[in-house]
């Protein structure tokens, strides 16, 4: 088994490549020169300007900080690395709406030549409309976490860099994907009903829990590539898959449902509009279906209320299973286990 590198080595250690520098780079200068060019911007809601901000920066830092290097040989942080990648930082820049000060932020040859003609083609258009389909990108969404934890993948990545940049780039193209569907600021009929997008979101939550109990629980190791790559703190391969399964599944889920949260504003935000539109019109009968927005909001309310305290009583047993977890031995042979990283090294590396 390989040596733990230095801790303090780890630390300072920062991947300032160009596949990460460039796009970040180039995301800050065109939304910045957008501002520049419509300063009325500016002035429209700060937070989504810091939302982006943070948005690109959460998935920055996650790929080029100390982080990166700690997810490598510890699964519980690559857990966490996966939850900004894939929620966190697709939720913040979605959530930021950046569309119309990206496009005015391009050079306008780039508008006129490039951007003009590919969006006239109406391919672009219908691929992305394909991919943002609610139950396309839910699905792309939570394959994103089930293909890259099945253990040969998942240890095939660890071991080889080309197949971890891949996990990467899918995890970030479906989180935005996704969350762009969710947070899209048109209503219906040319957004998604402000119902669906609550049913996505349930959906996703759902899906984290199975798979995070299943690795917080599971007796047997299901990923030795961090022994081989040199797991840290001399933690146990069961101690830290126990720990990486609870973040896949409660972190995660609290996230979702902040964006559960945001949604409902939303939908309140645009049922209040359509209220003030129904007096501004002054109809000498009210509308039959006049009460139906405040029933619609009491009803969203109580369905996030509702999974509000479902989560808290799931977090709540899986922190008291987990921990009780943590202190168990480890229920399989050390030899064995040992016999399956050096095989795993030696078909990966060969």
């Amino acid at each position: 088994m390989p040596r733990a590198p230095d801790l303090q080595m780890l630390l300072s250690r920062w991947d300032l490549t160009p596949d990460i520098l460039v796009p970040v780079a180039l995301a800050f200068a065109i939304y910045a020169n957008g501002l520049v060019r419509r300063p009325g911007m500016l002035e429209d809601r700060l937070w989504r300007h810091a939302a982006f901000f943070w948005g690109v920066m959460a998935v920055f830092l996650s790929l080029a900080s100390p982080l990166d290097a700690f997810a490598d040989r510890l699964f519980f942080m690559h857990q966490v690395q996966h939850m900004l990648i894939r929620v966190l930082g697709p939720m913040l820049i979605a959530l930021s709406q950046p569309q119309a000060v990206l496009i005015a932020g391009l050079p306008s040859w780039v508008r006129r030549k490039a951007l003009g003609p590919l969006l006239a083609s109406g391919a672009p258009g219908a691929i992305f409309g394909f991919l943002t389909h609610p139950v396309v990108a839910t699905v792309l969404f939570i394959a994103s976490l089930y293909l890259w934890q099945w253990p040969r993948l998942h240890n095939l990545a660890i071991l080889n860099e080309g197949v971890h940049y891949v996990m990467h780039v899918t995890m970030l193209a479906a989180g935005l994907l996704f969350f762009w569907r969710v947070f899209d600021q048109r209503p219906a009929p040319k957004g998604t009903r402000f119902g669906l997008r609550l049913m996505m979101l349930w959906v996703a939550v759902l899906a984290n829990i199975p798979l995070g109990v299943f690795t917080s629980f599971e007796t047997h190791e299901l990923y030795p590539a961090y022994d081989v790559a040199g797991r840290l703190f001399h933690m146990s391969a069961m101690d830290d898959e126990r720990l990486g399964g609870f973040i896949m599944w409660a972190p995660s889920s609290m996230m979702m449902l902040l964006a559960v949260l945001v949604v409902i504003h939303s939908w309140a935000g645009h049922e209040e509009k359509l209220d003030d539109r129904r007096i501004a019109s002054a109809s000498p009968a009210p509308a039959p279906v006049a009460a139906s927005p405040s029933k619609n909001r009491a009803l969203a309310f109580g369905l996030a209320a509702f999974a509000a305290c479902v989560l808290a009583a799931t977090l709540a047993i899986g922190l008291l299973a987990v921990h009780g977890q943590m202190g168990s031995p480890d229920r399989h042979l050390a030899g064995s286990r040992l016999d399956s990283r050096f095989r795993l090294a030696v078909s990966v590396r060969h």
